[in-house]
């Protein structure tokens, strides 16, 4: 990768990560520029974006020097070989121990995200058993372990940190399906209508629903999300569009998140309004109860 590309989002991400992986492992920039055998100057513009290394085995000896897993080290390897792109895939499959994933590393440094999400409830609202027994039920499917299951609702989880303890900004736009597609049981749901109406409530957070009934305009191809940053280097809005097969596409050149925004200002108008949130997911609730008494 030659040196002097410009940042791009994804090469921001990578480089803060690095940055904590490196304190984590208890070095300065001079240190680990000895262990890589390169100029304290070449690690510092990896972790602000601004370059990389002359060669990809100076990267390698780095992630050796952080004591990375193989695991880590072939998602952030994956990450530095896209990192001059500025649309790029990245699989979302593999729940990284460190704490790396591909949506976590956008929420940490968002501002405000608006997203779209159909059919199940968006992550940022589910519950632990939710969690559970929606990423268990697509288990033989995905061909994943029970680790793999556990290790992605913890992530989750901690996921939901960012708008119960960091304020970050939420707009959410769900679907009545996600309501009413059943999830572990109607025990579970009644907690997890519960959930819902708790968090809407945040300050900081905005939901709204669409009703099945509403002939309105949906998106049919997966959630997305529209990230906002406050940080000035990082290149925004971004998008981050997730496919069926278990993909995010993350876009930053203009056009395409503009036409993510329209699609999004359009799904807003099909919803109802903000203040009816707390009465619709009562309706469908009740619904739901009569549906499986």
């Amino acid at each position: 990768m030659a040196a002097n590309v410009r940042a791009t989002f994804l090469r921001i991400s990578l480089g803060a990560e690095l940055t904590r992986l490196r304190e984590q492992a208890g070095l300065t920039g001079d240190q680990a520029a000895r262990k890589v055998g390169c100029a304290p100057s070449a690690i510092s513009r990896v972790e602000s974006g601004t370059s990389g290394f002359q060669r990809i085995e100076q990267f390698a000896r780095l992630l050796d020097a952080y004591d990375v897993s193989r695991q880590n080290a072939a998602v952030l390897t994956d990450w530095y070989k896209n990192a001059k792109r500025e649309d790029w895939w990245a699989p979302i499959g593999s729940v990284l121990p460190s704490g790396l994933s591909t949506f976590l590393a956008f929420e940490s440094g968002a501002r405000r995200i608006q997203v779209w999400t159909p059919m199940v409830v968006n992550g940022l609202f589910q519950t632990e058993e939710y969690a559970e027994a929606l990423i268990e039920g697509a288990r033989i499917a995905d061909d994943r372990t029970a680790e793999f299951v556990e290790s992605a609702v913890k992530v989750r989880m901690n996921r939901k940190k960012r708008i119960t303890e960091d304020g970050m900004k939420l707009v959410c736009i769900m679907d009545q399906s996600a309501l009413t597609n059943m999830v572990g049981g109607l025990d579970l749901m009644r907690a997890q209508y519960e959930e819902i109406k708790k968090l809407s409530a945040l300050p900081n957070v905005t939901l709204r629903f669409i009703p099945a009934k509403a002939p309105a305009y949906r998106v049919l191809s997966g959630e997305f999300q529209i990230l906002d940053f406050d940080l000035k280097e990082l290149p925004g809005p971004v998008v981050a569009s997730t496919t069926v097969a278990g993909e995010t596409r993350v876009l930053s050149k203009e056009r395409p998140v503009r036409q993510f925004i329209r699609r999004f200002d359009v799904l807003a108008q099909g919803a109802l309004p903000v203040h009816d949130t707390p009465a619709f997911i009562d309706q469908v609730a009740r619904e739901v109860e009569k549906e499986h008494a």
